[in-house]
């Protein structure tokens, strides 16, 4: 390549390393770190806490640290020729000390409910899993019962059934996190008798949401803050229903794309 006198060819000389280690990932989740500026961009695995990214052409670079497709953590480096620079990334999700949770904290709906065929087949596909509404029982369901994405006009809402004892009641906080939305479609829910307020409508995308075969959106958390004296010793309900102030049919009715569901 160096001898064909490319136009903004930047030979292996010319280019720089970076390597670096990184922390706080959830363990057993890929991790990937992605480098960019206005000129270019680069992407290098990491394994066992480091990384080591070559033939970068020199400029400062915004780094990303990924949990498997979530952003967790950024930072800055600058590269130069022919040398190697150092970089150190740790995750700033925040890991609370959960009493439950559905799915993992990483930027996809992967195991749960059709999450395995979204890419080859329309949600309407004959040859998907029955969507529901789908009633998840915390302790016994499978994660793969839990559905992937909750449209407003098809599996609306699902219903989280938990059994809890008296040290695990008080005040709690419900936490989802979104892939993607379509029509402003967002989580409200309901535990037992009490009913939270509706968040703010996620980022508009001009998209036909999940029906392209992708879960991958803008990402989003909702936090829901349940008031002491809601959950009881025993038996509760937790309802967890799509809102929007938009309309839509079937599959193109508000909707969102589930990553994770956990309660603290």
């Amino acid at each position: 390549m160096d001898s064909l006198g490319l136009q903004g060819y930047v030979p292996a000389s010319g280019r720089g390393t970076v390597t670096g280690t990184y922390s706080g990932t959830l363990s057993g989740l890929s991790v990937t770190i992605g480098f960019k500026n206005s000129a270019a961009q680069y992407w290098v695995a990491g394994s066992g806490g480091s990384f080591t990214r070559t033939l970068m052409k020199p400029g400062t670079y915004t780094a990303t640290l990924y949990q498997g497709e979530l952003e967790a953590g950024t930072g800055t480096v600058t590269v130069s020729a022919g040398a190697t620079s150092s970089l150190q990334l740790t995750s700033t999700l925040s890991r609370p000390s959960s009493l439950w949770s559905i799915g993992t904290v990483d930027g996809s709906p992967v195991g749960f409910l059709n999450a395995d065929k979204i890419e080859t087949m329309h949600p309407s596909d004959s040859r998907m899993s029955n969507w529901g509404p789908v009633t998840f029982t915390v302790g016994s369901s499978s994660p793969g019962t839990f559905p992937m994405a909750q449209f407003k006009g098809v599996n609306n809402p699902t219903t989280i059934k938990w059994t809890a004892s008296s040290s695990q009641i008080g005040a709690r906080t419900l936490r989802i996190r979104t892939t993607e939305a379509f029509a402003g479609g967002r989580p409200q829910i309901t535990v037992n008798s009490w009913t939270s307020n509706a968040p703010a409508a996620p980022p508009k995308i001009d998209s036909r949401g999940v029906t392209r075969g992708t879960w991958r959106g803008l990402n989003q958390v909702y936090d829901f803050a349940i008031p002491s004296g809601t959950l009881v010793a025993g038996s509760n309900t937790i309802q967890i229903d799509t809102i929007s102030g938009s309309a839509g049919d079937v599959f193109l009715s508000p909707n969102f794309v589930y990553d994770s569901v956990e309660l603290f």
